[in-house]
């Protein structure tokens, strides 16, 4: 069954108009997503949980990610979008209270505009305490943080993100670890 999205204008603010998914990336509507990055620092080196989208995705099919997430769905807040797509995508439950609350970025591409809020959650677990009942990804890894840059470098057409965008991601993470105690 086909998502809902409430539509919000250029400024990101609700126009009260939902529509369906298909309509929105066809017509090019503004919506909301969101982006949940897993990370966890081993011996002092950053890493994030990278992961094989399925071919049966319509965006980026076959290609590395370096984010989980989703659109919101018509009445949903970004915190309970950020939670839901964790549960749906990686199986996990988490407190929104674990989650580090990060930029909000825009993506005004021709049929798609987007609004997305980040977070960031360290995630202590064990790859065997995922579970992927969605069917929206293929495998799991983690990857430290040249080997994503080296990656994306040279090899950007096996990634769902680019290289600048990354950058970015990891900019804001890297001050706010150092702000902090993890």
């Amino acid at each position: 069954m086909e998502e809902y999205f409430d539509i919000v204008d250029e400024k990101n603010q609700p126009t009260g108009e939902i529509r369906l998914r298909s309509e929105a990336h066809t017509l090019g509507l503004w919506h909301r997503t969101v982006h949940v990055y897993f990370f966890r620092q081993t011996n002092k080196q950053l890493e994030f949980l990278v992961h094989l989208r399925s071919k049966n995705v319509d965006s980026a099919p076959n290609n590395w990610d370096t984010r989980f997430g989703g659109h919101l769905k018509a009445g949903e807040t970004y915190e309970q979008a950020a939670i839901g797509e964790i549960k749906d995508e990686v199986g996990i439950e988490v407190n929104l209270s674990s989650l580090i609350n990060g930029l909000a970025r825009i993506s005004n591409k021709k049929t798609n505009k987007e609004f997305s809020q980040v977070y960031y959650y360290k995630f202590t677990g064990e790859l065997g305490d995922l579970s992927f009942k969605d069917n929206e990804v293929q495998e799991v890894k983690w990857l430290k943080v040249d080997q994503i840059i080296l990656e994306l470098t040279e090899n950007p057409n096996n990634w769902a993100p680019r290289l600048e965008g990354f950058l970015e991601i990891l900019e804001y993470l890297t001050l706010h670890l150092k702000n902090k105690d993890y």
